[in-house]
């Protein structure tokens, strides 16, 4: 008999246990981090690592969400990508979502947006881009939104004046990236220099020209630095750009470059990114440099990026901030990037007719971003067979 009882206290008490773990479970804080693009994008990839090593002390239930809007940029994938992700948001209900990059920001933040608290003009005038803006702001009022890797201003979003959305940007840092391109131009020997950065037609490249890029180009002008950003669309704008600026300018710097394709229209076949760099580094006549870490891991020889390590740690701790000590992320001061990183690839010197101050390479390497100059198998370095992006495009 009392072996009996004991059994039955046994059973209750894990039946008893089971369901304290369950109703914590369910109390558990719930984090919902919706990335712009795939999870094999090198930044959006150490964005999530970073999120992840700052949430993990707190044990929240997180979940991410991809939406893959880089590789596949049409508009009908873009709405259809939306609808994933708030349909996900009306199922789980999550106290916070961290959304990365501008497309997360029009195409998901802004349908969250309180637009009770904005003008009624500037509503209309925000709804001429963004057409969901606040629809989605009643069923999840409580919702609170921390934005990350924001190339635009907040006020482009409609967050000007939201206390439940805030955030970190992400513009280049011009101060730090002006004076390395003064070391250079010093390196050329160029009275003045001329740089062409082509970019991409994506949504944070028109953000980027209009903030960020706009500010590089002002602090270039006393160095005697002149800088042109041409978009290009197509393939075939790229290529002639390209062979253009190995005749007019003397450096090429690259931010973005990943919605290149084929045809003009969206649906068009997109260039792989490292495919396109490769080209461009065996067609080019002229040294390159990148302001994101991707384009040295897409085979170029050197970059001054943006932390994406930063923009995920502290958009992390926002969320903490509210979820532990219940200060909204609009109450906090919209933050931007302080931390820049070198990246670099071996052998650079050589292949760029250039070299800076050995404290960029020591940082590399500190870092873990000084790469391979190219892979090694019995002793010999195997050469990198050059695209033939006119025969993918044909096919």
């Amino acid at each position: 008999m009392i072996a009996k009882i004991n059994d039955l206290l046994k059973i209750i008490f894990f039946l008893l246990l089971s369901v304290c773990l369950i109703w914590q479970s369910l109390q558990r804080p719930r984090v919902l981090v919706v990335q712009s693009y795939a999870n094999d994008f090198s930044w959006t990839r150490e964005i999530d690592n970073a999120i992840s090593r700052t949430l993990a002390p707190w044990h929240y239930e997180v979940r991410h969400f991809y939406m893959d809007t880089k590789k596949r940029s049409s508009d009908k994938f873009k709405k259809q990508a939306a609808r994933r992700v708030k349909k996900q948001i009306d199922n789980w209900s999550p106290d916070v979502v961290i959304a990365v990059d501008d497309n997360a920001q029009s195409l998901v933040s802004g349908c969250y947006v309180n637009v009770e608290a904005l003008d009624p003009a500037e509503v209309v005038k925000l709804k001429q881009r963004l057409p969901a803006l606040g629809e989605c702001y009643r069923r999840h009022s409580t919702m609170k939104i921390v934005f990350a890797g924001v190339g635009a201003e907040p006020k482009d979003y409609g967050f000007s004046g939201q206390g439940h959305i805030g955030g970190i940007l992400d513009p280049v840092d011009a101060k730090f990236l002006s004076l390395s391109l003064q070391e250079v131009k010093n390196q050329l020997a160029k009275e003045q220099l001329k740089i062409i950065a082509p970019v991409d037609d994506s949504v944070t490249s028109a953000y980027n020209l209009k903030h960020s890029l706009r500010e590089l180009a002002r602090e270039l002008k006393p160095l005697a630095i002149d800088i042109e950003y041409p978009v290009m669309v197509t393939l075939a704008d790229w290529q002639q750009q390209i062979q253009q600026a190995s005749r007019q300018g003397d450096l090429l710097l690259f931010t973005l470059y990943h919605t290149v394709r084929c045809r003009a229209d969206k649906g068009s076949r997109r260039i792989a990114p490292r495919d396109l760099i490769r080209w461009t580094l065996a067609n080019s006549k002229i040294p390159a440099i990148g302001t994101y870490g991707f384009f040295v891991e897409d085979g170029g020889y050197f970059a001054l990026g943006v932390s994406p390590l930063e923009q995920g740690s502290e958009a992390a701790k926002m969320a903490v901030d509210y979820l532990e000590l219940g200060i909204l992320p609009g109450e906090q001061a919209v933050r931007t990037t302080h931390q820049s990183i070198v990246y670099m690839r071996e052998h650079r010197a050589e292949k760029q007719g250039f070299d800076l101050p050995v404290v960029y390479r020591n940082f590399a390497r500190a870092t873990g971003n000084y790469l391979k100059g190219c892979q090694q198998k019995k002793g010999a370095c195997r050469t990198t067979r050059v695209p033939d992006l006119d025969l993918y495009c044909r096919s």
